[in-house]
């Protein structure tokens, strides 16, 4: 009833602003242009630690440089290009890295007999050109707790992927939240092409081939679904203070005073997606870093895909020039530039509907009437707690959220246009669209319109389920 004091913003730690960035050269250059890396270092150690409390986590950094070198977990660090003595070698992979700058080791290729010692080992150089190591995951990777086991397949019915999502996961993934969440993908749907050439679609669930499907997907809140898509942050494995298995825990990418602050490092709600895809999802993230690398004027020892003669894959190690390093990097830049926020309009976006839905022939002069489904599979959008009230739909038999038949999706399509001549219902679908798209914001004036077209009436029937 009164007034209470504004909220206030966490306070932060002093220590947070002494969080630098760690350089990882390759010994094969020269100094003047050998950074291959530059991490942002956001870890701490325990407070009784007499030595430096900033830092990074070893094991995360070895990964990390592993990735980018062709998926190699046999790599070490050193302060020093040459270390005969093996003082400066870092070699236990749960230690804190605290000094400016490492180098990262690879022991010579004993494959390649044309190289000698001296040739720079190669560097993958964007995400597209990567190839997921199956069953090759790196050691911290393969000693973690496994996943919560998935829910039954009734649980996943014709209602949309987010509402199956919901039912799955129920809150945000990071901060146990249960409003102001959004559908998530760990890998990207942009990166579809990619997801395919590499066969993820064995780590989904059912049948579907398709990135957008529910193994691929968690909750989060929308402003961190926002720095997920940055990317602001990843989930990786990482030891825990009990010495139980590592523990998938939220680890800045770039620096945020305030997500550092509450969630850095701390360990999620649960995650049921499988360890390859957020393996995959860590790659996306961090091949963005070696621009400098690719950008220094000079050509770089590339490992690139390839196809053969005999239209196979394959992968060859050379000299790129500076003009081909860029044209690579340009390349990969423009595959990640379809916003995530900005989707097309999903393939799947008209539903199977049962019985009741399928008649629809007095849509156009009974727009307010209540429909036992939605028109609009749910795509990634804000579920605020108004949403929450739209009531879900209850179809008798369950099946998967695999798209719709092409032969029912023709049925609707034709039904819809026999009974609706005016063309209320694509003007209705595309305005639905615009708000899924984010072309259109959702306030006083179009909220009534949004719950009407997701099946629901306005006002509520209980009036008190606005205030």
């Amino acid at each position: 009833m009164f007034a209470r004091t504004p909220s206030t913003p966490p306070k932060i730690s002093s220590i947070l602003a002494n969080q630098q960035d760690i350089i990882f050269r390759h010994p094969g250059y020269d100094d003047d242009n050998n950074v291959l890396l530059k991490l942002f270092a956001p870890d701490a150690r325990p407070s009784s630690s007499a030595s430096s409390s900033i830092g990074l986590h070893a094991g995360y950094a070895l990964t990390v440089c592993g990735i980018v070198a062709g998926n190699r977990w046999d790599g070490w660090l050193s302060e020093r290009r040459d270390d005969p003595t093996g003082i400066s070698l870092v070699a236990d992979r749960d230690t804190m890295l605290d000094k400016h700058s490492y180098y990262f080791h690879l022991p010579h290729d004993n494959d390649n007999d044309n190289q000698d010692d001296n040739t720079p080992y190669p560097i993958v150089p964007t995400f597209r050109e990567w190839r997921f190591p199956h069953d090759r995951l790196p050691p911290s990777w393969t000693q973690t707790a496994p996943p919560e086991p998935i829910q039954q397949l009734q649980m996943y019915t014709v209602s949309g992927l987010s509402i199956a999502l919901r039912q799955r996961d129920g809150t945000c993934r990071i901060t146990g939240c249960q409003e102001g969440v959004q559908t998530a993908h760990v890998c990207p749907r942009a990166e579809e092409d990619w997801y395919l050439r590499n066969g993820m679609s064995r780590y989904n669930y059912g049948n579907s081939d398709s990135a957008h499907n529910i193994a691929n997907v968690l909750l989060l809140r929308a402003d961190l679904h926002i720095a997920f898509d940055k990317p602001g942050f990843v989930f990786v494995p990482k030891p825990s203070i009990s010495g139980e298995s590592q523990k998938f825990v939220f680890h800045c990418v770039e620096p945020s005073p305030e997500f550092g602050y509450l969630y850095h490092n701390r360990v999620t709600q649960g995650l049921r997606v499988s360890e390859e895809l957020l393996f995959a999802r860590l790659a996306w993230s961090i091949f963005p870093l070696l621009s400098s690398f690719l950008k220094s004027k000079i050509p770089r020892r590339l490992c690139l895909r390839s196809s053969n003669d005999n239209g196979r894959t394959a992968t060859g190690p050379f000299f790129a020039s500076a003009e081909q390093c860029e044209d690579l990097l340009t390349k990969g830049n423009k595959s990640r530039n379809a916003s995530p926020k900005k989707r097309g309009r999903p393939e799947d976006c008209v539903q199977e509907a049962d019985t009741d839905s399928l008649q629809e022939g007095e849509y156009q002069r009974s727009r307010k009437r209540r429909r036992s489904s939605s028109p609009v599979q749910d795509p990634a959008i804000n579920q605020s707690s108004v949403l929450s009230n739209i009531p879900s739909p209850s179809p008798t038999t369950p099946v998967s959220v695999d798209n719709p038949t092409p032969l029912r999706q023709e049925w609707l399509h034709k039904e819809r246009q026999r009974s609706d001549p005016s063309g209320q219902w694509e003007e209705e679908m595309a305005w639905g669209t615009s708000v899924y798209n984010g072309d259109i914001t959702l306030g006083s004036a179009n909220i009534a319109r949004w719950v009407e077209f997701n099946g629901g009436e306005h006002p509520p029937p209980n009036k008190n389920a606005w205030d």
